[in-house]
């Protein structure tokens, strides 16, 4: 009986952190909302993807703290603008994917891929399918006000979440991010940076492809990291994000209203956070990049080609990932057969050695 009752103050302590901090993901929206309202003399529906960065910062700020939330705060705002004006190509589109995903995979040396990943899962939304503003129908990449006005909404949204999350937290201890070799990074980041490039470029030259960020999504969540010995791990994840998605789609398709989407997806939040705080992480990215949509959707028509194009993307990711993850397995075999290369890092050494707050040593 102890243990029951010790689980459930677990479950509510869970609970009443992931609702604070949905209302933290919600916060910055509103006050954009309201900002954009008396800036520009009308509502902007563009206000409310200042949640993007807010979850991309939340993530942050459990993974690596406040300090990394804030970094990722003005990533965030200096990748807006510059993913908009770069969706006008599929070059120049999968470049700052491939970027972002070297960027992602280097941080795997010291244990924050998982939070790093985030940026460029929120960034594709932009550069993919940026919000309409002023009632446009066709949305001008180029025009410079506007550009300013995400870059602004992008930064409000994670600065907000990276300033309370962790006094949220403060109290909980958060274990320790784990770094991965170099022998373990490399092939992670090779895959990642491949499949992006590819993908990315596939869906800006396919304009109908509008709600492709689910592709890079899940190609990002489901990309593996370690020493691999077979696929088991990697066809589980691929199951239960699709089953996760079918989930999804049931879900809003018998949804009527928009304030019930908004509502459906603060449920996915909740949901989320409580196993990004628990043992169950999977749970998080399947209902987290949904929740994200939810929020963001300006007519239920979106929705539903939303929930119907995830299921796609997740379905094309799995299956690169599973090709992708069974060559790694290959490699992993073959390394083990014919020796190690050299696993010296002399840089990453040097920051994990370095105590918080205190400049890190110079190079020899």
């Amino acid at each position: 009986m102890a243990t029951t009752k010790g689980e459930q103050g677990v479950l509510r302590r869970r609970l009443k952190i992931a609702l604070a901090i949905a209302g933290v993901t919600l916060a910055p929206a509103l006050v954009m909302v309201v900002i954009t309202r008396l800036g520009t003399g009308e509502i902007q529906g563009a206000a409310t993807w200042a949640s993007l960065p807010a979850i991309a910062s939340i993530a942050a700020a459990a993974g690596g703290g406040r300090r990394f939330a804030i970094i990722v705060s003005f990533v965030m705002c200096l990748m807006a603008p510059l993913a908009i004006v770069a969706g006008t190509s599929p070059v120049s589109g999968a470049a700052l994917m491939a970027l972002l995903a070297l960027v992602v995979g280097r941080m795997s040396r010291v244990g924050l891929q998982k939070s790093a990943l985030m940026v460029p899962v929120m960034i594709a939304w932009p550069l993919i399918d940026p919000p309409a503003w002023a009632g446009q129908a066709v949305v001008d990449r180029n025009d410079t006000a506007y550009l300013l006005w995400m870059a602004f909404i992008f930064l409000v949204g994670g600065l907000i979440p990276a300033v309370i999350v962790p006094l949220l937290l403060r109290k909980r201890h958060l274990p320790e991010p784990t770094p991965h070799s170099r022998e373990e990074a490399m092939p992670y980041t090779i895959m990642i940076t491949v499949l992006l490039i590819v993908s990315t470029y596939w869906v800006l030259d396919h304009p109908q492809q509008f709600a492709g960020a689910f592709l890079i999504a899940a190609i990002l969540v489901l990309a593996p990291i370690g020493k691999a010995q077979t696929l088991r791990p990697t066809l589980l994840r691929v199951a239960g994000t699709i089953l996760g998605s079918v989930f999804v789609l049931g879900i809003v398709s018998g949804v009527s209203s928009l304030a019930v989407v908004y509502l459906v997806g603060l449920v996915f939040i909740v949901i989320s956070l409580m196993a990004r705080f628990g043992t169950h992480g999977w749970i998080y990215y399947v209902f987290m990049t949904p929740a994200a949509a939810c929020l963001n959707a300006t007519s239920l028509t979106e929705v539903g080609k939303l929930g119907e194009q995830r299921i796609i993307d997740n379905a094309v990711g799995g299956a690169l990932i599973i090709l992708a993850s069974l060559l790694a397995v290959g490699y992993s075999h073959w390394s083990t057969r014919h020796g190690h290369a050299d696993n010296g890092d002399e840089e990453t050494d040097r920051l994990l050695e370095t105590p918080l707050g205190a400049p890190a040593p110079a190079a020899a």
